[in-house]
């Protein structure tokens, strides 16, 4: 399987748009192989131009059809079969990105996709579809270029995700909102609004993604009192229960793969 990407620095698109990114290959097996996508709080527009990809645990809100397909920002890991062909040109969004593409709740979207914004997708996969990944990136953000409202920026949205990033998301939604001088509800909607995922799941994500950083970076086994002192818990099995409530994987079993910016972990 080959998989490589390109992060963004196009000025206009640097805050809205982490990376495009290309996976390619064939899978023989009959089975497929089961791959599994970790949280990192981002929503994920993916073009799918090879073989339909299956969900054997699905419990999580992927909207798909035959062109693409549209993976929330979420709060556990998304389980995933690949088999045949494999071509995927996929678009990783900051913050709320995604929704000043889309310009509604993200949420809404898995309760009736609009048939504007639908056609837009559809128009956009006809124009992706033979090119080359860089062909294909400078199609997609001439379209992101076009089609993301900076109208619609939220500072207080911004400035939260800062923070939580900053304190590696060891900090509590009513701190961030005393920093901010707004309430925890306006904090809350937010969050729910513009990236489909509370502050207090995003603060989880943003540990849990901290502690993966430190454990797997290690070539000896994680020392789990050091990160319940660095992350001020009460307990080891506090700290490894968040692990897997995020990873749905044993901290022991994860120490077995390797990630990529993309997070794809194949068991």
């Amino acid at each position: 399987m080959k998989y490589f990407e390109i992060i963004e620095s196009q000025e206009q698109l640097k805050e809205d748009i982490l990376c495009y990114w290309q996976m390619t290959g064939k899978i023989d097996t009959s089975k497929g192989i089961n791959s599994r996508h970790i949280p990192k709080g981002q929503n994920i527009l993916i073009y799918n131009f090879g073989d339909p990809i299956e969900y054997p645990d699905f419990t999580q809100n992927v909207l798909s059809n035959s062109s693409f397909l549209i993976v929330p920002a979420l709060k556990s890991s998304l389980i995933f079969n690949q088999k045949g062909i494999i071509d995927l040109f996929g678009i990783s969004f900051k913050g709320d990105g995604f929704y000043k593409l889309i310009q509604m709740p993200v949420s809404e979207l898995f309760v009736e996709f609009p048939k504007g914004l639908r056609s837009k997708f559809e128009v956009l996969f006809s124009k992706l579809k033979g090119k080359s990944f860089t062909e294909k990136k400078s199609i997609a953000e001439t379209f992101m270029l076009e089609n993301i409202s900076q109208d619609i920026e939220s500072d207080i949205l911004c400035r939260a995700i800062e923070i939580i990033d900053t304190s590696k998301g060891a900090i509590k939604v009513n701190e961030i909102a005393s920093q901010l001088q707004v309430s925890d509800r306006h904090i809350q909607r937010l969050f729910m609004v513009r990236m489909g995922i509370s502050p207090k799941d995003y603060c989880k994500i943003v540990r849990v993604n901290n502690y993966l950083e430190f454990i797997l970076a290690k070539n000896t086994s994680a020392d789990w009192m050091e990160l319940v002192v660095e992350y001020d818990y009460h307990d080891q099995p506090h700290l490894i229960n968040e692990v897997k409530s995020i990873s749905r994987l044993s901290p022991g079993k994860l120490l077995n793969y390797r990630d990529t910016l993309y997070d794809r972990y194949t068991f």
